[in-house]
């Protein structure tokens, strides 16, 4: 599978930057979630959110959230993460970002 990142118009990735701001432990643990995605089609964890979004869950104490969307039959957008504390406010914002890039990309 393909992994994109969402980018807003003016260039940034929300997505890069929450990821960014993590200690390395669990940016490690996050990297590894997604290369299983990218070489495997393996989400794991994983709830639909309505609407084309999905919540993929990071299991342990960590609590960590990411949300996407399925774009096409290969490829994966990645919109946001979060912590379990933050999730509500993370979902709305995924959505958001979710409907910024279909209306950008779908016309």
């Amino acid at each position: 599978m393909k992994l994109l990142v969402y980018q807003t118009d003016s260039g940034r990735q929300p997505f890069v930057e929450w990821l960014e701001k993590l200690d390395g432990q669990r940016q490690a643990s996050i990297r590894r979630r997604l290369r299983a995605v990218e070489e495997h089609g393996h989400f794991g964890d994983c709830r639909s959110l309505q609407g084309g979004l999905y919540e993929m869950r990071l299991a342990g104490r960590i609590g960590l959230r990411i949300y996407f969307a399925n774009i096409e039959d290969a490829i994966v957008l990645l919109l946001d993460g979060s912590g379990k504390n933050d999730q509500k406010r993370a979902v709305n914002r995924a959505r958001d970002r979710l409907r910024d890039f279909r209306e950008r990309h779908d016309g």
